[in-house]
């Protein structure tokens, strides 16, 4: 097994923070802001599919890993390879 050296943690200081920010995302769902999550519109006398969110009530939304979450899930990692010198 290879072993590489890695910080404790994750700083500003130890460049991790520009080296990891904006590097992780992750998927989410969000309401439909144009239908109200419905995924129709009522005009008039009809119903209409809604074109933003093609009929689904939701869209889905690539965002940034928060730093903290990376530092937490870093963390973990290091806890659980940490080898007692």
């Amino acid at each position: 097994m290879k072993k590489i050296l890695m910080p404790a943690a994750l700083t500003a200081e130890n460049g991790a923070k520009a080296l990891m920010m904006g590097e992780f995302e992750e998927t989410i769902s969000v309401e439909c802001s144009e239908c109200d999550g419905k995924g129709t519109h009522i005009y008039g006398f009809g119903s209409y599919k809604c074109e933003i969110c093609d009929g689904d009530g939701f869209l889905t939304k690539k965002v940034p890993v928060s730093w903290t979450t990376i530092k937490e899930i870093y963390a973990m990692a290091v806890k659980h390879f940490w080898e007692e010198q």
